[in-house]
């Protein structure tokens, strides 16, 4: 199993809070046979989908649905599904939270918290943000790039996720930066937490949920004055990142192993992170 006795019995814990139906739909694509020129294997999706088995069998209030990424274009244009591996979570609210990549380190503790949020019957805003919120004028998609490894990218997730539960008029994607690099490269991110709004980079850093809606709306109704005022991150919250290096030996390059650096299969013990561990199955948790 991917995940040890301790973590299903802690993730079992904390879906004691589940408050209704949680459905999970997750995108998969299988191992090719043949390789497709421009259509790279996805190797980490078989553990993907192996640990949202495993959530899914951890609380009878849970459903997961599969889908074969290739196999199912209209699915995944009425999820608005941009890569996989992808589970899309809908709670009470139906209101869609995306996580890009196979589940780990502080990215999966968000999500798991973001589960349970999701599925609360009735969101329950402060004043402030209530304010905030009535002060959107259109849609806006927030697209998060964190490190499994980074305890701010879990904190900066979960806070997107709890922004879009509070508002039809928001959506999150949360991509896991180790295994979507070709994004961050294409983006210029250089520091995570990355926060985008409308695949604009606005922030690198943990940025407060009323601090982030607060910004949308005058972004959207007075982006000039917002150019001005730009979205702030807590001092101290970003993590420098740079896309791995490929590991060479006798036989020339080679890129770092897909796996080992989405799921924290390294062979080093030394890598794992201050204030983390690995489980039995390889991943990497937080110390309780």
């Amino acid at each position: 199993m991917a995940l040890a006795a301790p973590e299903r019995a802690q993730i079992r814990q904390q879906f004691e809070a589940i408050e209704g139906p949680l459905k999970l739909e997750y995108f998969h694509q299988s191992p090719r046979r043949v390789m497709v020129p421009g259509r790279p294997d996805k190797p980490s999706c078989e553990l993907a989908q192996e640990i949202y088995e495993e959530i899914a069998s951890l609380s009878d209030q849970i459903s997961l649905t599969v889908y074969e990424h290739e196999d199912e274009p209209e699915q995944v244009e009425r999820r608005d599904i941009v890569d996989v591996p992808c589970v899309l979570i809908r709670g009470e609210l139906n209101r869609p939270l995306r996580f890009y990549g196979a589940p780990n380190g502080h990215l999966l503790v968000a999500m798991i918290r973001a589960m349970v949020l999701a599925s609360t019957r009735q969101a329950k805003p402060s004043a402030q943000m209530k304010r905030a919120l009535g002060k959107l004028r259109r849609p806006t998609r927030l697209r998060l790039l964190g490190s499994v490894m980074d305890p701010n990218s879990g904190q900066a997730a979960l806070a997107a996720c709890a922004a879009s539960l509070l508002s039809a008029k928001l959506q999150t994607d949360v991509f896991a930066i180790e295994e979507f690099t070709e994004i961050a490269a294409r983006s210029g991110v250089n520091a995570v937490p990355a926060l985008f709004i409308d695949d604009r980079l606005f922030a690198a850093g943990l940025v407060e949920p009323l601090s982030m809606v607060e910004f949308i709306g005058l972004w959207q109704s007075r982006p000039e004055k917002a150019q001005l005022n730009p979205i702030t991150a807590q001092p101290g919250t970003a993590t420098p990142w740079r896309p791995p290096q490929p590991v060479h030996d006798h036989a020339g390059p080679r890129s770092i192993d897909p796996v080992a650096a989405a799921a924290g299969a390294a062979r080093e013990a030394a890598v794992t992170p201050e204030g983390m561990r690995r489980t039995e199955g390889g991943l990497i948790v937080p110390n309780r």
